[in-house]
């Protein structure tokens, strides 16, 4: 049976997590890189199709590139979050996100769905104590007919 404290653990774990993965979203509708960036551990990997981006650096680079390429307006609505906890360090996710993306500033009209896809996580704590994205692959599963696929880092 959980103990108390155990249960308290694992819930704030799971409240941390949900943060973390609002903040993602939020971080990256907003062009808040260096945020965005700091949510991953160092030695992360961000894999969306056949892009891998590996480090926190290279994630960095690639959102900062996004925003050089101009004006891109998006909205990421993230539902359906699985959390397991594995132990006080290590957890794993499964979530759905749909994004609208558009290449002008809003108002912006129709809004059609570019993409949604399945989010396939694993999470880490940190020294500092705060949990980290440590692997995230975006899989496609159904994409718009002018979904050209994911962002390309420059020289990648």
């Amino acid at each position: 049976m959980e103990t108390p404290e155990k249960r308290i653990e694992r819930i704030e774990i799971r409240l941390a997590i949900e943060d973390l993965n609002r903040n993602f979203c939020h971080y990256l509708d907003y062009d808040m890189v260096d945020e965005l960036a700091d949510l991953f551990t160092e030695d992360c990997s961000y894999s969306h199709g056949s892009r891998m981006s590996e480090g926190r650096g290279e994630i960095h680079a690639l959102f900062s590139d996004r925003i050089a390429a101009g004006i891109r307006t998006s909205r990421h609505l993230q539902t359906g979050l699985k959390i397991i906890v594995h132990d006080s360090k290590r957890a794993t996710g499964k979530s759905v996100c749909l994004t609208f993306a558009c290449d002008q500033s809003p108002p912006i009209s129709p809004a059609t769905p570019f993409l949604v896809a399945d989010f396939i996580d694993e999470y880490l704590c940190s020294s500092d104590g705060r949990w980290r994205i440590h692997r995230r692959h975006i899989e496609r599963i159904f994409t718009a007919a002018e979904n050209r696929g994911p962002v390309k880092i420059t020289g990648k």
